[in-house]
Protein backbone atom coordinates (compact mmCIF):
# COMPACT_ATOMS: atom_id res chain seq x y z
CA UNK A 1 0.00 0.00 0.00
CA UNK A 2 1.71 3.16 1.23
CA UNK A 3 5.16 1.61 1.37
CA UNK A 4 4.66 -0.32 -1.90
CA UNK A 5 5.78 -3.65 -0.43
CA UNK A 6 4.13 -6.91 -1.49
CA UNK A 7 1.47 -8.05 0.93
CA UNK A 8 1.15 -11.77 1.51
CA UNK A 9 -2.22 -13.40 1.02
CA UNK A 10 -1.27 -16.11 3.52
CA UNK A 11 -2.93 -14.51 6.55
CA UNK A 12 -6.62 -15.40 6.57
CA UNK A 13 -8.15 -12.36 8.22
CA UNK A 14 -10.41 -9.42 7.40
CA UNK A 15 -7.26 -7.36 7.12
CA UNK A 16 -7.43 -4.30 4.92
CA UNK A 17 -4.19 -2.71 6.12
CA UNK A 18 -0.56 -3.05 5.13
CA UNK A 19 1.36 -5.28 7.57
CA UNK A 20 4.45 -3.06 7.16
CA UNK A 21 3.31 0.60 7.22
CA UNK A 22 -0.25 0.04 8.56
CA UNK A 23 -1.88 2.22 5.91
CA UNK A 24 -5.43 0.99 5.31
CA UNK A 25 -8.32 1.62 2.97
CA UNK A 26 -11.82 2.53 4.13
CA UNK A 27 -13.70 -0.44 2.67
CA UNK A 28 -15.77 -1.65 5.64
CA UNK A 29 -18.94 0.00 6.90
CA UNK A 30 -20.28 -1.23 10.24
CA UNK A 31 -18.55 -4.61 10.67
CA UNK A 32 -14.90 -5.49 9.92
CA UNK A 33 -14.90 -7.51 6.71
CA UNK A 34 -18.32 -6.39 5.44
CA UNK A 35 -16.78 -4.35 2.56
CA UNK A 36 -19.97 -2.26 2.34
CA UNK A 37 -18.76 1.34 2.17
CA UNK A 38 -18.19 3.40 -0.94
CA UNK A 39 -15.72 5.76 0.78
CA UNK A 40 -12.50 4.00 -0.27
CA UNK A 41 -10.15 6.64 1.20
CA UNK A 42 -6.99 6.07 3.18
CA UNK A 43 -7.19 5.16 6.83
CA UNK A 44 -4.34 5.62 9.27
CA UNK A 45 -3.60 3.91 12.58
CA UNK A 46 -4.30 6.24 15.49
CA UNK A 47 -4.26 3.85 18.47
CA UNK A 48 -4.36 0.24 19.54
CA UNK A 49 -5.70 -1.80 22.41
CA UNK A 50 -5.16 -5.25 23.79
CA UNK A 51 -8.42 -6.95 24.62
CA UNK A 52 -8.79 -10.64 25.49
CA UNK A 53 -5.10 -11.11 24.63
CA UNK A 54 -5.67 -9.81 21.10
CA UNK A 55 -4.17 -6.62 19.69
CA UNK A 56 -6.71 -4.47 17.87
CA UNK A 57 -5.63 -1.47 15.82
CA UNK A 58 -7.86 1.60 15.55
CA UNK A 59 -7.82 3.32 12.17
CA UNK A 60 -9.28 6.69 11.18
CA UNK A 61 -10.40 7.67 7.68
CA UNK A 62 -8.81 10.85 6.36
CA UNK A 63 -11.94 11.76 4.36
CA UNK A 64 -14.96 11.02 6.58
CA UNK A 65 -13.10 10.66 9.93
CA UNK A 66 -14.83 7.36 10.72
CA UNK A 67 -12.93 5.04 13.07
CA UNK A 68 -12.62 1.27 12.67
CA UNK A 69 -10.81 -1.40 14.63
CA UNK A 70 -9.12 -4.37 13.03
CA UNK A 71 -7.39 -7.37 14.59
CA UNK A 72 -3.70 -7.66 13.96
CA UNK A 73 -2.64 -10.41 11.60
CA UNK A 74 0.20 -12.78 12.45
CA UNK A 75 2.51 -11.16 9.89
CA UNK A 76 1.91 -7.53 10.97
CA UNK A 77 5.14 -5.82 12.01
CA UNK A 78 3.69 -4.61 15.30
CA UNK A 79 7.07 -3.57 16.67
CA UNK A 80 6.81 -0.58 14.29
CA UNK A 81 3.18 0.24 15.10
CA UNK A 82 3.89 3.00 17.65
CA UNK A 83 6.17 4.75 15.18
CA UNK A 84 3.53 4.66 12.42
CA UNK A 85 0.76 5.83 14.75
CA UNK A 86 2.86 8.86 15.63
CA UNK A 87 3.81 9.49 11.99
CA UNK A 88 0.25 9.17 10.69
CA UNK A 89 -1.20 11.34 13.47
CA UNK A 90 1.21 14.10 12.48
CA UNK A 91 -0.04 13.86 8.88
CA UNK A 92 -3.73 13.79 9.87
CA UNK A 93 -3.93 16.90 11.99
Amino acid sequence: MGCWKDISQAAKTCRNHCPYCFLSLHVDDKIPGDRKTDCGWKMYPIAYEIKNWQLKICFQCKKCWKNHRNKRADDDEVEKLDMYIKKHKENLY
